[in-house]
């Protein structure tokens, strides 16, 4: 069992994510086992459809040597060309497997996401599934299955168990060699949904499965929603507590449940709501389990840099931002902030913001996680 890792964060490759992971300690990286979402790379005039060497390139850059997960996005925003081809269950995902087999001599370890298309007869869709997992149990020594709802998960859930019912999985020891994450993405409640996730990890395990990812999140797509014309609101993570409470459901000694979470970035894209200007708001997880997010209107006359030196200058104020230095929690992001609330902006885009926020989110959990999550 991959007992050696303890979180699972779920990272798309984004212009934000890839600046937050790029900053992160290698302390850090040597704690998590992320799980890399490809997408698209950024477009240009040159480059219209955004090919994916820039995402593979970065991984190479920053986790050559660190363990990894590796999927597509299902996001069609973020997707293109390429990434579909990889999605084809042609010729039983021959794109996919040889893609992974090609990306495994630049990489140290890394582990491919099963991928899953539907076909009009279900026994085509088994036979296609099931050459895909011994193609890549041939590479590889997990492959992952990842389902991201409960319909999902029931199917998928199905599906693998037809797999492993097969002779050829018990030749190559296949329920030894999966890694599930069963990923609900959004939750507002960290007590709903605890039931079926038991119910879940019950069957996963009655039929060997023992290493399983449990993966939420809690922060919303829009903050500007909730926060309802004042200045500060604070967000509860609440997936941590959704963890704990499975875990105590489940009460089983005999799987590895590992935390997951979006690392304080909501799977929904929210990309657009910037268009027509934003207000500057600095985002900060701290060690009272919350991401605590304070902003303030640009003044006329004068630039997002600016605003975001008040917003910083007020931030390094707070408590919850003290105790991260109390605590001795240092981290880029961190230490961007404080850059800023001395007068040195770094950055003025949102999603540059949303990349401080993930690399504080990060480094606290890297020194907090098992504190947060005992029960």
């Amino acid at each position: 069992m991959i007992t050696q890792k303890k979180y699972v964060p779920i990272v798309k490759t984004g212009e934000a994510e890839i600046k937050a992971m790029s900053n992160i300690d290698d302390n850090v990286k040597n704690f998590i086992l992320p799980v890399f979402e490809l997408t698209r790379g950024r477009k240009s005039q040159k480059e219209d459809e955004g090919k994916i060497a820039k995402r593979i390139q970065f991984l190479k850059d920053n986790y050559k040597d660190f363990p990894f997960i590796l999927d597509l996005t299902g996001i069609d925003d973020l997707s293109n060309s390429e990434i579909e081809q990889l999605h084809s269950s042609e010729n039983s995902y021959s794109n996919w497997v040889n893609f992974c087999r090609t990306q495994k001599n630049n990489f140290g370890i890394f582990y491919p996401v099963v991928q899953i298309e539907e076909e009009e007869q279900y026994g085509l869709y088994i036979e296609k599934l099931n050459q895909q997992v011994i193609e890549l149990c041939n590479d590889f020594e997990y492959i992952v299955f990842r389902s991201q709802d409960i319909i999902e998960a029931r199917d998928l859930i199905t599906d693998i168990k037809t797999i492993l019912d097969r002779d050829t999985s018990k030749n190559i020891n296949l329920k030894d060699r999966i890694i599930y994450i069963l990923d609900y993405k959004y939750i507002n409640n960290s007590e709903h949904n605890v039931e079926t996730a038991k119910t879940f990890i019950n069957i996963l395990t009655a039929i060997g499965i023992k290493n399983i990812v449990l993966s939420s999140t809690s922060f919303p797509a829009n903050v500007s929603e909730h926060i309802n014309g004042t200045d500060y609101i604070s967000f509860k993570i609440k997936e941590l507590d959704f963890y704990k409470n499975v875990l105590r459901e489940v009460n089983n000694k005999n799987i590895n449940l590992i935390y997951s979470d979006y690392a304080s970035i909501n799977p929904i894209r929210n990309d657009n709501v910037f268009a027509r200007g934003w207000i500057p708001r600095i985002d900060v997880p701290s060690t009272d389990k919350q991401i605590h997010c304070l902003r303030k209107k640009r003044a006329e006359n004068t630039t997002y840099a600016d605003t975001y030196i008040i917003v910083a200058r007020e931030v390094a104020q707070k408590k919850y931002f003290k105790d991260l230095i109390t605590q001795n929690i240092i981290s880029w992001g961190l230490n961007t902030i404080v850059n800023a609330a001395n007068g040195n902006v770094e950055g003025s885009a949102p999603r540059f913001w949303i990349s401080v926020r993930m690399n504080i989110y990060l480094t606290l959990l890297e020194k907090k996680l098992s504190e947060f999550i005992s029960i």
